[in-house]
């Protein structure tokens, strides 16, 4: 790969891997906490949804479409080596209609889904609160601001090249529809 070519994806500073590692790892074992001192079945089963969704979101759904993991080797998440080997192989075009609903489920989900149990701890919930609401606002704020996955919902990106992946994936997927339903 060039290297202009790189620096036109961008890639993460330290800071932005720490924080977006700090909030939502930070959340995740808040909430897990907070469920394990009311039944530690809950606790197991919440950790269960939250990693393994976002197993399922880095293997299948964003993470093998990303131009900073495919074109820039650079990842917020894990170390881009270690993503590679997680993710099942590179995609093209948009998100299905079940890849979307998974996404939301799981990145939504994740924050959701422990509310009504952490009400009961005041402590835990602000905690909670502060660290997965500091993470999904840094996402929507930040990282999908700056993101240069176009075919993400949550991309908020409106460079002229993000809008052109944008219309070329909306494009190769309406060919695809087309050529599906003529056959």
């Amino acid at each position: 790969m060039i290297q202009a070519e790189k620096n036109s994806i961008g890639t993460f500073t330290f800071v932005e891997k720490l924080y977006a590692q700090l909030t939502f790892n930070g959340g995740v074992v808040v909430a897990a906490y907070g469920l394990f001192l009311i039944n530690g079945g809950l606790a197991i089963s919440y950790l269960l949804y939250a990693y393994g969704g976002i197993l399922l979101l880095i293997r299948y759904t964003i993470c093998p479409r990303c131009p900073h993991l495919n074109k820039a080797n650079d990842c917020v998440q894990l170390p881009a080596p270690m993503m590679k080997k997680i993710i099942s192989s590179p995609r093209r075009g948009v998100l299905n209609r079940y890849e979307k609903i998974l996404f939301v489920l799981v990145l939504y989900g994740n924050f959701m889904l422990p509310l009504y149990w952490l009400a009961a701890q005041p402590i835990v919930l602000i905690l909670f609160i502060a660290l997965f609401g500091g993470h999904l606002v840094g996402l929507r704020l930040h990282f999908c601001r700056n993101c240069q996955n176009a075919i993400c919902i949550q991309n908020r990106n409106k460079s002229a090249a993000v809008l052109q992946a944008i219309a070329s994936a909306a494009t190769a997927q309406s060919r695809l529809t087309n050529s599906d339903s003529s056959s």
